[in-house]
């Protein structure tokens, strides 16, 4: 973006379209791949730590002061040392501490059953557009192969016809037509192919 507007750059015309057939749309490539569930795997994670931090303020708590003192007027130092124990008498605290407790649970579940219908839901639309580009590759095959080459040579039989005087101005125009027309499908479909197949990388966010 921060390139001189005025110099002149050339666009990259090169593409390739890309086999997926060996790839298995499964929760192990989307939760390896995709940011969005690593992210939902982190708040998992975060869910279980504040389970432990309620767990925790269920039993005694237990902790040491020490602390020192300089003596004045010739009076020696003075230390203390300190134990201290901290018990959960209120049953409304310990209450509070299982609901939180048990709500953490439910969360955590709750983020996890997230998880699997996103991961369901990738997998068919990566499955779906896999099998809709693989057709599109069948498609552009045939016309690579067959039906423009067939229309190309129709043009240049009905082009020589002409110079010599033996086809019609409209015929050689019809078979430049149906050339075109072909050669338009031809763009549209690889249009359509190459969007599908960033629609798929995207899906799995591929590095």
């Amino acid at each position: 973006m921060g390139r001189n507007a005025m110099i002149d750059f050339d666009i990259d015309t090169t593409y390739r379209l890309n086999d997926y057939s060996g790839i298995v749309f499964d929760s192990t490539l989307f939760y390896s791949s995709r940011s969005d569930l690593k992210s939902l795997d982190r708040e998992i994670n975060l869910t279980m730590l504040k389970q432990e931090t309620e767990k925790a303020a269920l039993k005694p708590q237990f902790g040491i002061r020490y602390d020192n003192m300089f003596g004045f007027g010739g009076q020696p130092m003075q230390y203390t040392i300190m134990g201290m124990v901290r018990i959960p008498m209120a049953k409304w605290s310990s209450k509070m501490n299982k609901a939180n407790i048990e709500s953490l649970k439910w969360k955590s579940f709750a983020i996890q059953s997230q998880k699997e219908m996103m991961v369901n839901e990738y997998s068919g639309m990566a499955y779906g557009m896999r099998n809709e580009h693989e057709l599109k590759k069948k498609q552009l095959k045939l016309y690579e192969d067959n039906i423009i080459p067939a229309l190309r040579n129709n043009y240049k039989t009905m082009q020589l016809g002409y110079e010599q005087n033996t086809e019609e101005l409209f015929m050689l125009y019809d078979a430049w037509e149906r050339l075109n027309m072909k050669q338009l499908e031809y763009i549209e479909l690889l249009n359509q192919a190459l969007r599908l197949q960033v629609t798929i990388e995207r899906i799995i966010e591929r590095n």
